[in-house]
């Protein structure tokens, strides 16, 4: 069966999803997946880390909805309707391990004795996760061991939900992507915290 054929077929399905990120016409949903939103869809109702469904139009645009307990997980989602697809377990070389380095360059306001983690989905969040290395002052990074072709969304905080990094706005920015490819490396520069203006 083509991808058109399972999008439409799918198209009266909801799925639930775990929003990470929305920036107007991309949704980032925990898994590391990258749904595109359908035309006139706004993203003020979307937020992270809120369960809500989805619905697909044909297009494999999604729309979201009111969360119903006959949705269907996430996993369903064809993977047609992704922009950037989750990386699936067959997906992903089991057998192969690559390092990805993060390095994540913090505001000049960041107290200098505080220590910077990283926070992903795969422990929902937990703000103290994985503490990073202190490379400099302002210049911290870590060096992840991940199953080639896997993917991590995460986000910096300084040990708590109350010190998450911030972006210009003061807005929760969407997650970063760590990626499982040889010497995969990141930079992240984090624009403000959210316990500091």
């Amino acid at each position: 069966m083509n991808a058109a054929l399972i999008l439409a077929a799918t198209a009266a399905t909801l799925f639930r999803i775990v929003p990470l990120a929305c920036d107007g016409e991309r949704l980032i949903v925990a898994g590391a997946g990258v749904l595109r939103l359908a035309d006139g869809v706004s993203c003020a109702a979307i937020v992270p880390g809120r369960a809500i469904a989805v619905a697909l139009d044909p297009d494999g645009r999604a729309t979201p909805q009111k969360l119903t307990p006959d949705a269907q997980p996430a996993a369903k989602i064809p993977r047609a309707a992704y922009v950037l697809a989750p990386a699936a377990e067959r997906d992903s070389d089991q057998t192969q391990v690559v390092t990805s380095t993060i390095d994540v360059i913090v505001p000049a306001r960041t107290p200098p004795s505080d220590d910077i983690y990283i926070s992903t989905e795969r422990t929902s969040w937990s703000p103290a996760e994985l503490r990073m290395d202190r490379v400099d002052p302002r210049h911290f990074r870590i060096t992840l061991q991940l199953h080639r072709g896997a993917r991590v969304a995460f986000r910096v905080t300084r040990g708590s939900f109350a010190t998450t990094e911030r972006d210009a706005a003061m807005a929760l920015p969407p997650a970063h992507i760590a990626a499982g490819e040889p010497d995969a490396k990141i930079t992240v520069v984090v624009a403000a915290w959210a316990d500091i203006d």
